[in-house]
Parts: C-alpha cells; structure tokens; sequence
C-alpha cells in the first residue's frame, strides 16, 4: 500500500491515526500501539509529537515547541522534557543513537522514523484491539478482533457443523489469511496452533455472549469541527443553553458597572445582543433553559441567600414567578416532556443531607418527588430529559465524588453511566439521545468527553478548557463555556473584609485550596502555574512559591498538614481512576504513599496521635468508610472504622476529636478519641455545606456563599454551641476552599480576580463507520 504523509488539515484531526516507524498512534485516543501494551500519552506529549510530524525530518526548536504547544501558559522547559521522555518511553526509543526523536543539543528534537496516515482500510486500531503472535523468525501476525476473530468463528461454525476437527478448521483459515511469512506457514502455524486455540475458545464465549446479551457492536466515535468562540467581550459570559432548532442561545453575563449577572440572547451566527427580561431588583439572572419547543426559558435569580425560579417568553416580554428553587448552588433543572413541568432537584425534608429529583408544575407551582430507583442518602442533582423524551439523566453526589445515571423519562430503575466519582461541570445530550457529553477534570483539567447511554468507553473530543456544555436538539450544534477564569492565591483581612484581596506570588496560572502550615511559616496550595497541577509551596518571607510535586494528567486535593508543620498529605487521582494518600516531607521533599495500593481514597489527613492518619476509602462519598490508621508501616497497620458515608473531616488532635459530615444523616458530628463515642453537634454544617469548613483552635469556620458574587464567614463553637458571622465578603472564591492563619487575622483563599469567560461552540457529529 502507497503510504502518505499527514497533510497540514489531516493533522487537525481528532480521530488522526498515524503510523510512526514501527508503531501506531491514535491522536484521539492518546496511546500508541506496537509490540507490547498500548502506551497512554499525555495530551501535551501528543502536541509536540504532532508538531514533530509536521516537521518531519527537520530540527524544531524548544522554544518553538513551548510557545506552541504551551502558549498562554507561562511553564518552565521542564515541561518540554518531560513530553519527550514520555515518547521515547512510548516508542520504546532507549537505544544510542536514537531511532525516532534526536536530541539536537541546545537547540531542539528532530524526528527520524517515517511517518505516514493509517487509511481506513487499514486496521482500524483505535476501535479494537489485537492478538500479535510471534513466529519463529520474529515475524507478527495480528488477528483483529472484529473481522478475523469473526471469520476464525465462522470457520469453527462450519467446522462444528460437518463434523470438522475444530482445530485444523480454525488453523487452517488463520493460516489462509496470514500475510505471507518469511517461512513456511506450517512453521508458524505449528507454534501458534495453541494460541490461535486459546483465541478460538474466547471468540466463541463472546459470540455466545452477544447472542444471549444482544449487545451489538460500539457505534463509531464523534468527531469535532468547526470549533469556535461565540462571545470575545471582557465581561463574564456563563452558563449558556442553546435554543432546539440551534439558532440562537441564552446566557448570563456579569455587568460591570452593576456588578450584576443578566440573561442575553443572541444567534449562534454574527448578531446583537438581546436582553431577556430586564428588571431593576440587585439579582442576578443565571441558569437559562429552553423549553423543548423553543417558546419559553426558565432561570433563576439569585438575592442573598435566597433563590427563585422565573419564566418568561424567549421572545422576551413578562416574567412570572414559579416558585422557590432553594439553593442555587445545586438547584439545577430541565423541562419535562410537554414543557408543563419542571424537573429540579430539592433537599428531602428541607434540611436533610440528600437530595431528590421532583417534578415541578410550572402553572400550580406545585411539586412531588418522582419516584425512581435511590438509596437513602443519595445526592441527585442536574437532570436533563433526552431529546426523543424517552430519557432522564441525572448527576449523583455533589463534587468531587460525582457520576451521571440514566433511567427511563417516567423513573424506575437507574443505571450508572460514568465510574469517576469526580467533579463533574455541565452535561447534555447528544442530538440523536443516544450519548452524553459532559466536561470533567479527571485527567488533570476540564475538557470535555463523550459517553453511550448504555456507559462504556468514554470518549476524550479534544476540546479544552470546556464546562458546561449543551447541545441543540434539531442540529449538531454544541455550545458551551469557555473556562479563562482564574484565581489567585490571595490574602484578605477579617478586620477590613471590603478591602481588595492581596495577591500573593502572583503567576498566569489558577491557585486553589490553600492551606496554611500550622506554624504559619508556610501555605500549601494547588497551582496549574507550571502547565500541570501541582503541590506548590508559598514562603510568606520571600513572598515567593515552588513546587512541591511534579504529577502529568493527575487531580490533586485535600491538602492537609501534619501538627509539627514537617510535612502535609495531598490526594493523589491519576489513571487509572484510583486515588491515593500520599505524604510530602518538607526537608527532603521526598514523597510516600500511606494508602494501599488497593484503595481508593478520597480524602485523607492526620489522626489525633502521631504517626496516625485519617482515610476516607471507598468509590463514592455515601458508601465511604471514614478509617482511623494508626501507622503507615504495614507491619503495625490497623484500621478502625469510625463511620460510614462521610463527605468531609477534620481533626482536633489536642482535644482528641474527629469532626465530619454524612451523607444520608443530617448535621455535624463529632467523635471522641477516648470514648470511641459518636455526638451530633448542630444542623449549621452538613453535607450539603457547599464551602469547606475548618478547624480553627477547637471552633469550626465555614464560608456560606449568599449569592453569586459574596461569601460569609461563619463560626461555629461546639462547646457552647453557638454560631456567629465573622465577616462578609464581596467576591468570588474558586472552590470555596479557604486556610486560616494560626493569629486569625486573616483568610487565604483562591480570589477570583479575572472572570474573562466567553461562549464557544463546535459541530458534534458521528464518524462515518469504516
């Protein structure tokens, strides 16, 4: 076969397949494939093979390869180093001199293996996998799974049917369809024979299997085009919703002057601005959704803590009041088939810790729980009916400890789509109701993927730095958010809470979830400022801050310090999907896992006694065992399980106490060292506390958010059980995450200083099948 090289369009292309000397790569699948196990790359070392490729055969500098593949990022080379390493360990290139990627000294890489485009005709890799049998001069032969595994069937049916031996007839079609070999095929066949057996037996149980289960074959992947930005103001454009026939779309965007979220309509080609529903009231306006018709949009206005649903024409004109939609932090909802009712998540008995869906009437403002398949306990939020109505799909549990489910319109049964267990923002349909596209950071960053409605693989569609998406239904159409947020490490007063957070070790990067050392010399915090998200460490006496890790692709939270400032423990989740505890030792920098490899935590600390940590352990929030561990030494290990369900911890270890939260249980527990006793402190802080909360000398702060745009602090004191507002802020925190320094004078937290989002949108559709 003509082989030919990539053009300059085909290596746009998110399904591109490339053959690189003697292995194969699929761009979209981020893996190449050649002797052993498929190798898993990182986007990033993907890019700068594909700039290599562009520049085949020729020297590409590293300073062209960081500003290309890491522009609008400010990085170190290390970074580029590492994407390197990554593919000469994916290509198996250890050899002197090298045979696919040199090392130009002080100047750049040049790739030296021939490249060339896999055709369709070709084996069709990144849809199935392969059987490679080595003969005995060296030579491969691949069965592919879909066609010669179904042929080697075919033979043993017939074989079966005019009393053929089994064997010979299964050899003796393998052999037929063997590529030529440099030796007789006897040879080979004869050292295959038993292998090509072992095939035939697996062949003939999935054949069995797909008879009896009538699964049928996967559909081919999505493919994305024409990916675009709909919006460039500097203002914030969130949450947009795409109206059915994909012509025009909804979203809030913050006013400057007002300080104020409004609604918007525009078309998805080139149009002007339309204001939806102006009013006069300090709210904001956010959460636009069409109805299935395209005749009306619900949304909620957010004023201090309270919420409240509207509905108005998508002509614009007047509004009219539905009803209380209780917390906007988790009252996501969607039109029920007929557009008469509203589908909406709410809190079981107003306060409780679960959360259930219940339709709502739209004229009555009256509602009732739909009945379907849940535990007690269970968080289900943001549902989403299919667009042929045949469907509702929901989110379970709050992030990080999310997944998407699917049941029928009506409700009964629900079926798990996703195995995250992670923070998911935004999900929607595709067009035909056969998949859902949702966005997730769980390989290190948001991004969107693509998953069948029967779960399976998901599929990675390339598109960054992506939240929220929502999908037409009569079009292929997607819009969604584009995250360009940014926030800061940042230091605000209590004493002067109106005054401007103080940027500390200021970067281009994101900063989140700072945690201050308990001798206050030190504030741990995760940064994307190098390129990947990491542990850095802030030194308030250089206000500056290093790295303290050097993960690829990994979600990193949780930090937490030891009581002597020594070290702190962060959580680690990279592929596959299992997170770990793990220890950072501040002298030596040196890091060690205290969780098995077994299990997945998630979230950890210390315990109340040195050398003791605390583990969360399980795949999902309401079924996690909160485990006292008294050692990290496996010799002296020992676990004592302290309770069921937890969302959050902390620890007093001068007082000997273990405060959390449940799910399924309402309210703020606390457990005793000394006794192993369980007491219920208040009903302030629960699992549905949308912030963090900390212990802060024996008294517990939490940040409330009141509306979009302003936070509370409060604290809590359980001897005296008594809860009090220590100051109020008007900004925006990424997270809710928040440190206290050891004085409590002031907050640490992740300051969202820059919220330059925009709508984009792309053309979603299905690859033609091969």
């Amino acid at each position: 076969m003509l082989r030919r090289s990539p053009s300059a369009e085909q290596l746009k292309l998110q399904n591109l397949r490339l053959r690189v000397g003697d292995h194969a790569v699929d761009v979209g699948a981020l893996r190449v494939i050649g002797d052993g196990e498929p190798a898993r790359l990182t986007s990033k070392a993907v890019a700068v093979l594909l700039e290599l490729v562009r520049h085949a055969g020729n020297t590409v500098g590293r300073e062209d390869l960081l500003e290309t593949v890491w522009k609008d990022r400010v990085t170190t080379p290390d970074v580029l180093t590492q994407a390197i390493k990554e593919l000469r360990r994916a290509f198996g290139d250890g050899d002197r001199p090298a045979r696919y990627i040199e090392t130009i000294p002080k100047v750049g890489y040049r790739l030296l293996a021939e490249v060339s485009v896999i055709e369709a005709d070709e084996i069709p890799f990144g849809r199935v996998e392969h059987l490679a049998l080595r003969a005995e001069n060296e030579s491969w032969v691949a069965l592919e799974a879909d066609e010669a595994t179904s042929s080697v069937l075919a033979a043993a049916a017939r074989a079966f049917a005019t009393g053929t031996n089994t064997e010979s007839a299964a050899a003796g079609h393998a052999s037929s369809q063997a590529a030529p070999a440099a030796r007789p095929a006897a040879k080979w066949t004869q050292f295959a024979l038993p292998f090509i057996v072992l095939l035939l037996a697996l062949a003939i149980a999935a054949g069995w299997y797909v008879i009896r289960s009538g699964r049928v074959s996967p559909p081919p992947p999505w493919t994305v085009s024409n990916l675009r930005a709909l919006t460039s103001d500097p203002e914030a454009e969130i949450l947009p919703h795409i109206s059915p026939d994909g012509t025009r779309v909804a979203f809030g965007k913050l006013i400057e002057a007002t300080g104020l979220d409004r609604l918007f309509i525009r078309g998805v080609e080139s149009s002007q601005l339309v204001p939806l529903a102006p009013h006069t009231e300090k709210a904001h306006d956010i959460r636009p959704v069409w109805s299935s018709d395209g005749s009306h949009i619900a949304y909620e206005r957010i004023s201090r803590d309270k919420c409240t649903l509207f509905i108005v024409s998508s002509l614009g004109g007047h509004e009219r009041e539905i009803g209380n939609c209780q917390d906007f932090g988790t009252s996501y909802f969607d039109f029920a088939p007929g557009d008469q009712d509203l589908v909406i998540g709410l809190r079981d008995g107003g306060t409780q810790s679960d959360v259930s869906l219940s339709r709502w009437n739209i004229a009555t403002g009256t509602g009732k729980p739909l009945q379907y398949q849940r535990a007690s306990g269970d968080q289900d939020i943001e549902p989403r009916y299919s667009p042929d109505g045949r469907w509702l799909a929901f989110r379970r549990g709050f992030s990080p400890y999310s997944d998407l489910y699917v049941m029928r319109a009506d409700g009964g049964e629900a079926r798990q789509i996703t195995h995250l267990s992670g923070t998911l923002r935004g999900y929607t349909w595709t067009a035909d109701s056969s998949a859902l596209v949702f966005s997730s950071n769980h390989l290190g960053k948001f991004e969107l993927y693509a998953v069948g409605v029967d779960g399976g693989p998901l599929q990675r569609l390339g598109v960054e730095h992506a939240i929220y998406p929502d999908a037409a239904r009569a079009v292929h159409t997607v819009v969604y958010q584009i995250q360009r947020t940014m926030s800061a490490l940042a230091q605000v007063d209590i004493d002067s809470p109106q005054a401007a957070p103080r940027k500390l070790a200021a970067s281009t990067g994101s900063d989140s979830a700072p945690a201050v050392s308990p001798d206050g010399n030190h504030i741990a915090f995760l940064s994307d400022r190098s390129g990947f998200n990491q542990v850095w460490l802030y030194d308030s006496a250089t206000d500056s801050a290093e790295a303290l890790t050097d993960y690829r692709d990994a979600v990193l939270s949780g930090l937490v310090w030891r009581a002597d400032s020594a070290a702190l423990v962060v959580t680690v989740r990279e592929e596959p999907a299992t997170s770990r505890l793990v220890e950072i030792d501040l002298a030596s920098r040196r890091l060690r896992d205290i969780s098995g490899k077994d299990e997945n935590v998630l979230f950890g600390g210390y315990g109340p006694k040195p050398g003791s940590f605390l583990l969360a352990v399980g795949t999902s929030s309401s079924g996690a065992r909160l485990l006292l561990r008294e050692s990290a030494d496996k010799a002296g290990q020992s676990d004592n399980v302290l309770a069921t369900g937890v969302q959050q911890a902390e620890v007093d270890a001068t007082q000997g106490f273990v405060y959390y939260t449940r799910v399924g249980t309402n309210g703020l527990f606390r457990w005793a060292a000394t006794t192993g006793a369980e007491q219920k402190l208040t009903d302030k802080i629960n699992a549905l506390t949308v912030g963090d909360w900390r212990l802060v000398d024996g008294k517990l702060w939490y940040l409330i958010p009141v509306d979009v745009r302003a936070v509370i602090l409060h604290e809590f004191d359980p001897q005296k059980n008594a809860d009090r507002v220590v100051a109020e802020f008007p900004i925006s925190v990424g997270g809710v995450s928040f440190g206290v320094d050891p004085g409590h004078k002031r907050i640490y937290l992740g300051y969202v200083a820059n919220q330059d989002t925009d709508i984009g949108a792309f053309e979603l559709e299905r690859a033609a099948a091969h």
